[in-house]
């Protein structure tokens, strides 16, 4: 017998979740860590030990010591709306792949109706990139333990070597500990680069080279003594930072919320209501352990 598929809102889609497919769009924020099930604020653990070491075998002396500090983080909430009205697609061509009748609740053909709600997560991932460029180098530019680079000129080719040398230079011991294998792999510091500063870079490596690598050319991203390099677009263009990705920390309230995008039919205005609403925040752990580097003049 033929398969016949239910005609579903998006909500009852399981294999589709919405901010999962959202941050998917968004490869950068994969790389976060994640705090789920946040309605307003919570307090993120950040975990630190020392080890006191003594020889006396007979001698049981308790000096090491292990601490909890907490950092307050945020979510906020973010909604839009789209109302979609049955006359619209009544006058065009696609009007044939419309039901007939009006007493229905069909006012967009499934192709239609499956590309709005794929394209509606992809815009989605682009405000969630933006939120999390804005919130990340707002809090760091205001935090006095993260380490500041002064680029002192805009990023070109030319230059945006040695801005990552500078930068690389102003590593902590604990950040350069990770890159060199000798602390928490987990740890491990990767640059972070707006577009225009990805662009230079590619163009810089390139320009190394008698002769192109063949990985070059088919735009795989070389990485820079050993650490990552990752494209982070929402970034504004004079702007990069170094932190291990795990440092940074993406909050929401429930990441497999299908509903977190929903669909109601209004009979007496032959329409449909589309709307999204979800909690977004962005942090990050450790500002000792990030370098962010633009022009501060």
């Amino acid at each position: 017998m033929p398969v016949t598929i239910a005609n579903l809102p998006w909500g009852n889609r399981t294999p589709d979740l919405f901010i999962d497919a959202m941050v998917k769009s968004a490869k950068v924020l994969e790389r976060f860590r994640l705090v789920d099930n946040v309605k307003s604020k919570a307090n993120v653990p950040i975990f630190s030990a020392a080890l006191t070491f003594g020889s006396d075998l007979c001698v049981f002396d308790p000096q090491s010591t292990a601490g909890i500090n907490e950092k307050e983080m945020t979510v906020e909430t973010y909604k839009w709306a789209f109302l979609n009205c049955k006359s619209a697609l009544e006058s065009s061509y696609r009007s044939v792949l419309l039901k007939q009748g009006q007493h229905n609740e069909e006012t967009m053909d499934a192709q239609f109706k499956d590309w709005v709600f794929d394209y509606f997560a992809k815009l989605s991932a682009q405000k969630a990139l933006e939120v999390a460029a804005t919130k990340l180098t707002t809090e760091m530019a205001g935090d006095g333990t993260v380490i500041d680079f002064d680029t002192n000129a805009a990023i070109t080719s030319l230059n945006i070597l040695s801005f990552m040398e500078g930068a690389y230079k102003l590593m902590s011991a604990v950040m350069l500990a990770a890159v060199y294998g000798d602390a928490d792999r987990q740890f491990k510091p990767a640059f972070f680069l707006s577009t225009n500063a990805m662009q230079a870079y590619q163009i810089a490596i390139a320009a190394l080279y008698t002769t192109t690598p063949q990985g070059v050319v088919e735009g795989n991203i070389p990485p820079y003594y050993g650490m990552e390099v990752i494209h982070f677009p929402s970034l504004a263009a004079g702007e990069f930072f170094i932190s291990a990705p795990d440092n940074l920390v993406m909050l929401t309230d429930e990441y497999n919320d299908v509903r977190a995008i929903d669909m109601k039919y209004e009979s007496e205005l032959s329409s449909d209501k589309i709307w999204g609403q979800f909690k977004l925040g962005f942090s990050y752990l450790k500002g000792s352990e990030i370098v962010y580097a633009k022009n501060f003049a």
